[in-house]
């Protein structure tokens, strides 16, 4: 008798085993599947709080602080834009680097120092400018001095901002 209740007793535990064994299993198959779908769910917001440029306007001044195209008139180079409201972002102080780049596809700069990080590697910049951002748009300009480096042709601008490229402009300067 004692060992037919044994014998009854161990094939309750060892149902009871299987049964928890089967769903353990799709709790970690639930786990797995919640963790991919977090991740995802992160990369789409990670990439939603990228801080976008809007209405980017490049511009060569003159002296008079005049619009010109005239490379011998160039006195600065002028570049507008907006940043985009994005209430996915993290407000705070935000540096925007921009990057002029010459027909020959050269980086005008200030200095061999001006250095940030973009794609986890070191690229030159040719000025910033440092910006309150409070998830709002907010307008404002970058300007770059004339470094005796501009010759005729079209410009390419882009800005940057924490690690990713955030807009694109052109801009011409001719001899005449």
């Amino acid at each position: 008798v004692q060992i037919d209740s044994l014998n009854t007793r161990n094939k309750i535990l060892v149902a009871e085993n299987t049964e928890i064994r089967h769903q353990i299993k799709q709790v970690r198959n639930t786990n797995t599947e919640l963790s991919k779908a977090r991740e995802e769910l992160s990369d789409k917001v990670e990439i939603a709080s990228v801080i976008q440029a809007k209405d980017i306007t490049a511009v060569a001044l003159n002296k008079k602080r005049k619009e010109t195209s005239r490379i011998t008139m160039l006195d600065k180079v002028r570049i507008c834009f907006t940043l985009r409201e994005n209430p996915l972002a993290k407000a705070g102080q935000k540096e925007v680097y921009m990057r002029v780049l010459r027909p020959d596809s050269l980086v005008i700069t200030t200095s061999p120092n001006n250095l940030f990080e973009y794609n986890k590697s070191k690229i030159i910049y040719s000025a910033s400018r440092v910006v309150d951002y409070m998830n709002q748009d907010i307008e404002m300009c970058i300007f770059l001095d004339n470094t005796g480096d501009f010759v005729v042709g079209t410009y390419s601008v882009e800005l940057y901002l924490e690690g990713n490229i955030i807009g694109q402009s052109t801009f011409m300067l001719s001899k005449k």
